[in-house]
């Protein structure tokens, strides 16, 4: 069924209506065709999660020889802690990654933990893992013992900033 324009509208005027200019109609497609570029993204984060799960691997590596043949078991804990980091930005990128994917290119079949369903859930998802982040390497400081000073100032730090992070992942715009 096509859309008539109304008398003295033209077609563009008509929601839902082919342009009639052959220009326009290009460039509308190419508009339409350009949001693949997301691809770019999603494949290049998916990249990074890669290697950041193998920068973890090597971490976890470190911890256990630290473990193994070394009598200071705060410097164990410290390399446990920052695989830790490692292993959960690397599950930030990965979820971005198939969040851009799914959000702009296509479905994939993926666990349900995987999925995502909006950019607003993509945006808490990251939030949320970004916040994990923060407290694993707060715990990385404490371990350390560092003076009182340093040790509030990174507290209050993590705090904030995890208040934002939540703020910000629970914030939902009215369209």
């Amino acid at each position: 069924m096509t859309t008539e324009p109304a008398q003295g509208a033209e077609a563009e005027d008509v929601p839902g209506a082919e342009p009639s200019v052959p220009a326009v109609r290009a460039i509308k497609r190419g508009l339409e065709r350009f949001h693949y570029i997301a691809a770019i993204g999603a494949i290049a984060a998916l990249l990074l999660s890669l290697v950041t799960f193998l920068w973890a691997l090597n971490k976890a590596w470190l911890f256990f020889r630290l473990l193994t043949e070394s009598e200071n078991s705060d410097a164990a804990l410290v390399k446990l802690f920052e695989s830790m980091d490692a292993i959960l930005i690397a599950t930030v990128m990965l979820v971005v990654g198939y969040g851009l994917w799914e959000l702009f290119v296509g479905d994939l079949e993926l666990p349900p933990s995987l999925t995502t369903l909006s950019f607003d859930h993509l945006k808490g998802r990251v939030a949320g893992t970004l916040l994990l982040v923060m407290v694993v390497r707060f715990l990385e400081v404490l371990v350390t013992r560092p003076e009182s000073d340093v040790l509030l100032a990174t507290g209050v730090s993590v705090t904030l900033i995890g208040a934002l992070l939540f703020t910000f992942s629970n914030w939902h715009r009215t369209h």
